[in-house]
């Protein structure tokens, strides 16, 4: 079991990771184009510099990021309503965690699905994006691998839960 935990460690690791690197490149893109916008305003037109396809790549990346913190953090990503489970016992709530985190590795695992069938049409039809006319193709496989991260942790830490009873439960810890 140790070792599961490692690989969902690192997982997690790698994750947030992937999810920072996006969101930095998400915000130096933002960024550059406001001040190529503001130039182009205070030069009256003269200099045209423009990041082309700037909503592509923030949104691409904005995805990555989203599907990245989903896997990274999946074992806090429910909300516990204490109206409803404030007379469970410790043992039910975390078997209803075990059962949630099952409920998410079969979506992650459609997810990856429907996102490789994407990429193979992607490449069998030639899609590509409207701005920067780039292949769909390994964006939708990006995804997939996010979402193949997502099911497994999702699985190691349902395993977890259903072998040790032991759940991040955010009113223990104050969160």
């Amino acid at each position: 079991m140790a070792y599961l935990l490692k690989i969902s460690t690192l997982i997690s690791r790698f994750c947030q990771f992937i999810g920072g690197i996006s969101l930095i490149i998400i915000v130096l893109t933002t960024m550059l184009d406001v001040v190529a916008r503001y130039v182009f305003k205070l030069t009256g037109g003269d200099f045209g510099f423009t990041v082309k396809g700037s909503v592509e790549i923030v949104s691409f990346f904005m995805l990555f990021a989203l599907l990245a913190a989903f896997a990274a953090f999946v074992e806090r990503s429910q909300i516990i309503v204490d109206i409803f489970t404030q007379k469970m016992s410790r043992a039910m709530k975390g078997y209803m965690m075990g059962v949630f985190m099952l409920g998410f590795f079969v979506i992650g695992a459609f997810f990856t699905w429907g996102l490789i069938e994407s990429a193979f049409d992607a490449i069998e039809f030639g899609k590509v994006t409207q701005d920067l006319r780039i292949s769909m193709m390994p964006i939708y496989l990006i995804s997939a691998f996010l979402s193949v991260l997502l099911a497994i942790r999702s699985l190691i830490e349902s395993i977890n839960i259903f072998k040790t009873g032991e759940f991040f439960d955010a009113e223990e810890t104050g969160a």
